[in-house]
């Protein structure tokens, strides 16, 4: 209702339509029974997005009608995968949640919107309530030509202010927010990959400067060569076009080096990607990636090599042609340009060594997050009874169903205990409003909401979920006992500061026409991490599954050892009650639990590598720099050394050369990470961007790489003998 509202009252938008997700059982002679991801949408949902089926025809107006032949479309993917593109599919029916839906078309390769969907079938009235209060339902509009997307949002939410005071029952507080659909897709995960993106560039700076100071020191060497082509007549900017061409053919080497390297990298890189990064299957290298790779080849060809190739230019002819013409003032000006870019460098390290130090700080305070369960040796089963065989009217025949499967499971060899409950520990669900008679009282429409969690009576023993105060349920607590519900440590401590909760009564609407209004609470349980480990703990109500049956399950199975060992003979029990039931995704709950922090683990791997590779690059041109400098100065360093200067006096004299300079680009860089790291504390978990014991780590562990970089051309140095440095002379 408040769709049709939305669509009636609009006149920011040439369409609106919306869709639901849902996943439905594909069972049939095709194969196995498999869980298929769906969404209902309105006739007009493909026509809103601009997209078309590649064979076949859209849904027809009548057909999300009550009453209508059930339809549906397939993505390629899914054709492909359960019917092997096979060619007569159009007129053919696939069961799906055991109902028959006539094929009508097959979507184009590549479209799968909402989120990886594989089906889409009309949104008959049947599934779509009158009942205002569900919110279940994603909307999606293409903007009237020459409307502006924030005066599209004011008008949306003018509307929204007037429903909310028509219905406040069911639309307090409920507004309206637009999204660009980019947005919708990549939003979550831009930052991290941005954040990636610029430690790539940090990286390839710290590459050109040195490429750019060993061009420079090439430069040096060949001032002879440069001096005698000027005597001959080569004019300045000759010079410069040939030593710009030298740049350049060095950097397109490297660049098809990186390229043929990026060919045989992108299968791994997406096996390492987490699959929750949007789009992942189009990562591939192609035309638009090749042109990039050359164009900021080219680029860094030319600027970084522009320096070395103006100073190259520049010669005292005279004295570069005598033999002794290194110590010219254009060599100590050389000296210097290569000493600014070490300390340049340095300081890109050290932003990039913070960073990455930040991310892996954040990451284990991650890992150590008390998720509220024991999720080791639990496997955990996702069931999803269909609605047309397992119906609200015989909510028993649900009941009965996983009764009879957890007697069975806990029979199996290995087994300590088998429970069941709607969604596993680490995840989100639903969530419902409330109110505490006597506590806690709000208008309909005002109450707040908690995460609902129906679960049999061996759930809290399976997933090691501590009970704090009061029971648990018993088998006792049915259909005919009173309704009882226990509430999380949040919970209780939020609305019952001052007194125990136990005794008092929660009251909600029935979600099912047998249940009761009014839930006595029995117990206060631990909290658990519903919503990821770096989130807050949302409040959470736990039902008896025999009082608030849900056809959509997850069996949890605690082991005495590996528990995927015992996923084959769980799905032969299954299969035993039900041959048509999918049996799919079965994992550990340590694997749910990696998973979840599997993108943080990702972006802190990788940013690692970059700065372990910034930090060699770093060290590697401090160290290049230096012993540039000790061979030049190789008659000097005897003259020291006849003279009577010590080992010692040589040491020092050289590392505190190279240590001036790390010290000086150590210091820009910690003035340059206290204002970059800001901008990554949406990233962060537990920690500040500006954490002292991180940047003091970073600190160290740089001055000690900078020293150990200076360090063994300062010992090349101390072993020079005079006398031989000296007839070089």
């Amino acid at each position: 209702p408040d769709f049709v509202d939305f669509e009636e009252s609009s006149a920011s938008f040439e369409e609106l339509a919306f869709y639901a997700s849902a996943q439905m059982a594909v069972t049939g002679s095709e194969g196995e029974p498999i869980h298929a991801d769906a969404a209902r949408i309105t006739h007009d949902f493909l026509p809103t997005l601009g997209v078309r089926p590649a064979i076949g025809r859209d849904f027809l107006a009548e057909e999300d009608q009550a009453g209508a032949e059930p339809v549906v479309l397939l993505s390629d993917g899914f054709w492909a995968s359960r019917f092997g593109y096979e060619p007569s599919i159009l007129g053919k029916t696939v069961t799906l949640d055991g109902i028959e839906h006539t094929v009508v078309g097959i979507m184009p390769p590549g479209f799968d919107f909402p989120f990886e969907k594989q089906l889409w079938i009309p949104a008959v009235p049947v599934h779509v309530t009158d009942y205002r209060g569900q919110h279940r339902l994603m909307v999606v509009g293409r903007l009237e030509a020459g409307v502006a997307m924030a005066s599209a949002e004011e008008e949306m939410r003018a509307i929204a202010a007037r429903l909310e005071e028509e219905y406040p029952e069911s639309n307090t507080n409920r507004s309206a927010r637009l999204e660009p659909l980019h947005e919708t897709v990549v939003g979550d995960v831009r930052p991290a990959l941005l954040v990636l993106l610029g430690a790539v560039g940090v990286v390839l700076l710290i590459v050109c400067v040195n490429v750019a100071n060993l061009l420079l020191a090439r430069g040096t060497s060949r001032a002879k060569e440069i001096a005698i082509r000027t005597a001959l007549g080569a004019g300045r900017s000759r010079l410069v076009r040939q030593l710009l061409t030298e740049s350049v053919m060095l950097a397109l080497a490297g660049g098809a080096l990186g390229v043929l390297l990026a060919y045989m990298g992108v299968d791994l890189l997406r096996a390492v990607i987490p699959a929750e990064i949007p789009r992942l299957d189009e990562v591939v290298v192609d035309g638009r990636v090749l042109g990039f790779a050359l164009l900021v080849t080219v680029f860094t060809g030319l600027v970084f090599g522009l320096a070395p190739s103006v100073q190259g230019s520049k010669l005292d002819l005279q004295s570069s042609l005598k033999t002794g013409g290194r110590t010219s003032s254009q060599g100590s000006g050389r000296a210097r340009l290569r000493q600014l870019l070490v300390v340049v460098e340095m300081a890109l390290a050290v932003l990039l060594v913070v960073g990455a130090g930040l991310f892996i700080n954040s990451f284990i305070k991650l890992q150590r997050v008390d998720s509220g369960y024991a999720a080791r040796d639990v496997l955990v089963v996702p069931i999803s009874l269909p609605s047309s065989r397992y119906t609200v009217s015989e909510w028993t025949k649900t009941i009965s169903f996983f009764d009879r499967l957890m007697e069975r499971t806990a029979a199996l060899p290995g087994v300590e205990s088998v429970g069941a409950g709607y969604q596993h520990p680490l995840a989100g669900g639903w969530e419902t409003s409330f109110e505490i008679p006597g506590v806690f009282e709000r208008p309909q429409g005002e109450r707040p909401e908690a995460r609902i969690r129906p679960i049999t009576s061996e759930y809290f023993r399976t997933v090691g979920v501590p009970l704090k105060e009061g029971r648990t349920f018993t088998d006792h607590d049915d259909e005919h006992a009173p309704g009882v519900v226990i509430i999380n440590e949040s919970f209780a401590r939020d609305f019952f500061p001052d007194q125990s909760p136990i005794g008092h009564r929660l009251s909600r609407g029935p979600w099912w026409p047998f249940q009761s209004e009014e839930w006595e609470i029995v117990g206060v349980v631990g909290d658990v991490k519903m919503d990821g480990l770096s989130s807050s703990t949302p409040w959470a109500m736990y039902f008896p599954h025999k009082q608030f049956p849900f056809n959509e399950m997850f069996l949890l199975v605690r082991t005495d050892g590996d528990p995927l060992t015992l996923a084959g003979a769980v799905r032969e029990e299954i299969w035993a009650l039900d041959p048509d039931l999918p049996v799919e995704n079965i994992r550990s709950l340590e694997q749910i639990r990696a998973t979840s922090v599997a993108p943080q683990r990702f972006q802190t791997v990788l940013l690692g590598i970059f700065a372990a590779l910034a930090l060699v690059l770093a060290a590697v041109g401090v160290y290049g720099v230096l012993s540039y400098a000790v061979a030049q100065r190789t008659g000097e360093i005897g003259v020291r050394i006849s003279l009577g200067a010590r080992t010692t006096d040589v040491l020092t004299l050289v590392v505190s050369q190279g240590m001036k300079l790390s010290l000086i680009g150590l210091g820009l860089g910690l003035l340059g990470a206290l204002a970059v790291t800001r901008l990554l504390s949406s990233l962060l978990f537990g920690v500040s961007p500006t954490d002292l014991g991180t940047f003091a780590a970073v600190s160290g562990a740089l001055v000690l790489v900078a020293l150990a970089a200076c360090t063994i051309p300062a010992l090349r140095a101390s072993r020079v003998d005079p006398v031989i440095a000296l007839r070089s002379e």
